[in-house]
């Protein structure tokens, strides 16, 4: 009969594929603890790049006064602003490392 299924050996493959809790809880604890806490020198990276991007942004708005149509300068300095509230929470985040 071609349609036997050999139950021991479905059933073999299927215990493989449960694994106890305190298994799931190792195998996700690991890469977590990665994750939540950087490399020092992750923290100086980042810290460093945002000393970077602030004096992009500085750049930025020296350039953004030498813009003579008013409307481009407007829209101009609103990204502008945009950005440097996204640096504004970048430092405060990086405080926390």
């Amino acid at each position: 009969m071609l349609n036997v299924v050999e139950f021991r050996q479905k059933a073999g493959a299927a215990n493989e594929l449960l694994r106890a809790p305190a298994d799931i809880d190792r195998d996700i604890a690991e890469p977590a603890c990665r994750v939540e806490s950087p490399q020092p020198n992750a923290a100086v990276e980042i810290r460093s790049a945002i000393l970077m991007l602030d004096l992009a942004s500085q750049q930025a708005r020296q350039i953004a006064r030498r813009v003579c149509d008013a409307s481009v300068r407007k829209v101009f300095d609103e990204r502008i602003s945009i950005v440097e509230q996204l640096l504004q929470i970048a430092r405060e985040k990086a405080l926390k490392l």
